[in-house]
Order: structure tokens, then sequence, then C-alpha cells
């Protein structure tokens, strides 16, 4: 189990590969700050709401208001949602944004992006070499870079 931000979900949403959570992780939780974030898209609310539907993302919401508060003043919405949910829960956390993963780590949360989780699965033979880089091709024409380094990291 792993809370999840809405980057990675938008991402993978978009560029047709959201299997690659499915192959990470058996389920994912997010919060309602996260579900309307992605769901922003019609065809992203549809896509979400099946994956709800099948029980691969379950939505829960955090119980500290005032943690969340706090974190709320130098992050976004869905970010300090799920990080507050990943510290009650004590769970670890898929996020990308730089801001958010380093603050999440100072609280001791353990944090997962997406270049990790590509690596983790070409390293677990879950995807072959060929599908990895048609993903990070996928994601350089997105809004998502993943940097010569990254890439040797993930291949390696």
């Amino acid at each position: 189990m792993i809370v999840a931000d809405s980057t990675i979900l938008i991402t993978l949403i978009n560029i047709d590969e959201f299997e690659v959570l499915e192959l990470f992780i058996k389920s994912i939780i997010i919060t309602d700050e996260v579900y309307q974030e992605v769901s922003k898209r019609v065809y992203a609310k549809n896509f979400i709401d099946k994956k709800i539907e099948s029980g691969f993302i379950m939505i829960e919401n955090y119980h500290d208001k005032q943690l969340f508060s706090e974190i709320n003043t130098i992050l976004d919405i869905g970010e300090s949602a799920s990080i507050t949910l990943a510290l009650e829960k004590n769970l670890p956390l898929i996020i990308d944004e730089k801001k958010g993963r380093r603050f999440a780590k100072s609280q001791g949360v353990v944090v997962v992006g997406l270049v990790g989780i590509l690596s983790f699965l070409y390293l677990e033979k879950k995807v072959s070499k060929e599908k990895s880089l048609n993903i990070i091709d996928k994601l350089n024409s997105s809004n998502f870079h993943i940097s010569k380094k990254l890439l040797k990291m993930i291949l390696s």
C-alpha cells in the first residue's frame, strides 16, 4: 500500500501508461484533494473512477487538519494532503515535485518517484528495456522530462 500524489497519476494517464503503477504495487491510496486535481479532465475522471471501482485506487482522507494546514502554507493542496495522509498512516509516498519530495523526506516519509518506479520495474524484469525506453520517450514528449543521467540510472 502506498499513497500517491496527483502528478504521477495525471502524467501516466496522459501518456497512456498507467499500468506502470499496477505493475509496481497492488493498490494505491489517494486523498479527495488528489482525486479533485486528477479529475479536472473528463477522460482522467472516468479513468480514475474505473480504477476506484476495480479496487486499485482507494480514497482515504487525513484526520490531522492542523498538520495539513501547516504543510499547506508551503506546498499545494494535493501534496499537503498526500504528505499528511502518508505521515498519519506511516506509508510511503509517490511524489515527483522536488519541493514536496524534500519536505516529505524531512518529515521521515519514504518517497518514490516515477524514475524510481521505472528503474525498479526494469531491474525486476517486469518491464523490458524497449518498453522502458518507450515510456521514457513518451514522458520526454510530455511535460515530464527525464535527464540523460536519470535515464542511465533507470537502465543501469
